[in-house]
């Protein structure tokens, strides 16, 4: 098995519930009755989720009634950076499964009123890239350059743009 932030990114978040509930936590839910009751999940289930989101620290548990205890889970600035991820998912969401149906939730600006989107630009030079077709990018080795050899050999035309995703694209 070959080193990927996508990898080790999924170990912690890649399943249905720990995403719902990430979610939720966002949207304001803190105490983990009102998860269970949210998000319709099974005790030892959620239970084990937000142990794996506290020790990844991805959240953290703060003490709210001392008998019994009882604790609020709150999103670490690491948790809250999930939320880039969710609008992607969510916006991928709405143009395959919903189109012009009518979305379940927008996501607005609280400043302005202006629905959000998430978008992938170039660090260096602000450039959008919109979709799959707009693809103009290269693998190239990382600082830890552990995935670099998996990539390396699987395609020539991994930096020539779009080529490696034309068959992909339909």
């Amino acid at each position: 098995m070959y080193e990927s932030a996508i990898a080790k990114t999924l170990e912690i978040v890649g399943d249905w519930w720990t995403l719902l509930i990430i979610r939720d936590a966002l949207l304001g839910i803190k105490r983990f009755d009102d998860f269970h009751s949210h998000l319709g999940i099974a005790r030892n289930i959620l239970s084990s989720r937000m142990k794996k989101l506290v020790d990844a620290g991805l959240m953290e548990k703060s003490l709210y009634v001392d008998r019994p205890a009882r604790y609020e889970y709150i999103l670490t600035p690491k948790g809250r950076d999930i939320f880039i991820m969710l609008s992607a998912i969510r916006e991928w969401g709405e143009r395959w499964y919903y189109g012009n149906q009518g979305l379940p939730t927008r996501v607005t600006h609280a400043g302005c009123g202006g629905e959000t989107d998430t978008e992938v630009r170039c660090k260096s030079c602000g450039e959008v890239i919109a979709s799959i077709s707009d693809l103009d990018i290269a693998f190239v080795p990382g600082d830890g350059r552990s995935e670099w050899n998996f990539w390396q050999g699987r395609s020539n035309n991994w930096s020539q743009p779009g080529s490696a995703f034309d068959s992909h694209t339909g």
